[in-house]
């Protein structure tokens, strides 16, 4: 057991190690967030409906960070099939480490870059909203990571199939702007219900993104009530899903590569 973790921990510094060498990209996320919070969505909230029972501000902001979190695990797809072209997915095989264990690491180490690089931002929010306090920022990390880890498998198991720099972008792109822009992030569910679209509707319902954007915002907003879902609900919705993934991730990576190629 010690060798397994010892094993995974060496696989999850890998993507810590990537995470290390990209300083610009990371201040240039970071201070385009946080103009983003201050200036775009203090300007958004002016133009919203008084009525919605919430400060539209802190409804934006906690779906900011979801949107940010979802975006910045999917871009863990463009890392591993960057490694896919230059054969280093082939070197990693190479190593004397179980297939399952490469997986979960990869998962991990994803899950985990991703929220060293967000959780600044976090408690950004955070501040602004005044819960910056020690239960609060421990539930939101935990649950973060939950579904972080869901996203990253699901990048695997897309990556797996696809195998392909190009083909993994367009696809991405794509369902990043579908998935951000059907769900809850910047829209409560009851408006889009009144809104009376159906597909828009029960599609944002279904939407993970939506889950975790409301679980947060029950967790720190008072009072909050925009949302179809218990806040323990949405949260099993997210575990379950994360689990399932890290599951169906671990078994396709072990038998697409059992036989030591990625071809």
């Amino acid at each position: 057991m010690l060798e397994v973790a010892r094993n995974v921990l060496r696989v999850v510094e890998w993507d810590l190690m990537k995470l290390r060498r990209q300083k610009a990209f990371i201040a240039m996320r970071t201070a385009w967030f946080v103009i983003q919070s201050l200036v775009f969505g203090y300007a958004i909230s002016r133009l919203a409906r008084p009525d919605i029972g919430v400060d539209y501000y802190n409804f934006y902001l906690l779906g900011l960070y979801s949107a940010l979190l979802y975006s910045a695990s999917i871009a863990r797809a463009y890392v591993i099939a960057d490694e896919f072209d230059d054969g280093i997915i082939d070197y990693h095989l190479s190593l004397p480490v179980k297939r399952s264990i490469l997986a979960i690491g990869r998962v991990l180490g994803g899950s985990i870059s991703t929220l060293a690089f967000t959780i600044p931002m976090m408690m950004f929010i955070l501040l602004l909203i005044g819960r910056i306090d020690l239960p609060s920022l421990l539930i939101s990390v935990a649950s973060a990571f939950a579904f972080s880890t869901g996203v990253v498998s699901f990048v695997v198991l897309v990556v797996m199939k696809l195998k392909s720099t190009d083909t993994t972008d367009i696809f991405f792109g794509t369902i990043d702007a579908i998935l951000v822009r059907l769900s809850s992030i910047f829209y409560p569910l009851p408006i889009i219900k009144a809104i009376g679209i159906e597909a828009y509707y029960y599609s944002a319902l279904m939407n993970p993104l939506t889950h975790f954007a409301d679980f947060l915002r029950a967790l720190l907003i008072p009072g909050y009530t925009l949302t179809q879902f218990s806040p323990v609900e949405s949260l099993f919705y997210v575990l379950g899903l994360s689990l399932g993934l890290l599951v169906v991730a671990i078994e396709l990576f072990e038998k697409k590569l059992e036989a030591g190629g990625v071809k």
